[in-house]
């Protein structure tokens, strides 16, 4: 189990911090692996849509039970923001299909169990249910990361879904298209081109509040960049009308929130 750190970043420093949104500590970046996608601490989008999540995250030691829920869609940033959660908290890191009984039943261990279980439901449970019958008995704090509440989990054990109902959840919310915009523009970043905030914002108004359109939108720009297109806004509007061909024409790619407004009707 790994030691607490002291002087971590807080999770909640990006209310104060600047137009980045980075979750800081000082001057200082942190660099977090436990054995999934590294996340750098700052690199963190702070928005409203995470606010709540980010505040049920700091009094993880009085959570009820022991044990709370962060779920949301794919991309949304609960596993990023759990991670931050098992720097801060010294947890250990598992993937729900990783936790077994003899985990949970080995040998003692003197210090309260602290861990981070990521897709909690792909877990064995018997073992979920052992796990959180061991924090009702021994105390400490298991964060579980799925992309819906408990509550759907396709768990039979009545003893187990009785317990799973009871469990504290936040979410995170979909993205508004300020957020939206930041996070297209995130995508973009990363996969090698430079997308301006007007471009960004154009798209943000015309798809829907998903962070998987985010992230689908910048690898369709990907794949139209070999084209001979004069701008970013150029570069858009095309990656638009190929993922949406039955909503936009080269006329409607130009107009306002048409996306919203046909489905709207339907």
């Amino acid at each position: 189990m790994h030691e607490g750190v002291s002087n971590r970043p807080s999770l909640i420093a990006g209310d104060k911090a600047g137009k980045t949104g980075a979750i800081e500590h000082g001057a200082q970046q942190w660099q977090l692996d436990f054995g999934s996608p590294s996340f750098v601490a700052d690199s963190f989008l702070i928005s409203d849509e995470s606010k709540n999540a980010r505040e049920a995250l700091i009094p993880w030691r009085t959570w009820p039970g022991g044990v709370m829920c962060l779920y949301g869609e794919s991309g949304s940033g609960k596993s990023h923001l759990g991670t931050l959660w098992a720097y801060e908290a010294g947890a250990i890191f598992l993937k729900g299909h990783e936790l077994n009984l003899q985990l949970i039943e080995g040998e003692a261990d003197p210090n309260p169990l602290i861990a981070l279980i990521d897709d909690a439901d792909l877990s064995e449970e018997t073992a979920l249910f052992a796990l959180l019958s061991r924090l009702e008995r021994e105390g400490g704090a298991v964060l579980l990361l799925a992309r819906t509440p408990p509550m759907l989990w396709n768990f039979k054990l009545p003893d187990l879904k009785s317990r799973l109902s009871t469990i504290v959840c936040e979410t995170l919310r979909p993205p508004e298209q300020p957020l939206l915009a930041r996070l297209i523009i995130r995508h973009a970043a990363a996969m090698g081109f430079k997308l301006d905030e007007t471009s960004a914002a154009y798209l943000a108004a015309r798809l829907p509040r998903t962070f998987n359109s985010a992230k689908a939108i910048t690898l369709c720009m990907q794949s139209v960049t070999a084209s001979s297109l004069k701008s970013p806004m150029a570069l858009a509007q095309r990656a638009l009308r190929v993922m949406y061909p039955q909503v936009y024409d080269d006329d409607m790619a130009s107009g306002n929130d048409v996306f919203e407004a046909k489905h709207k009707e339907q």
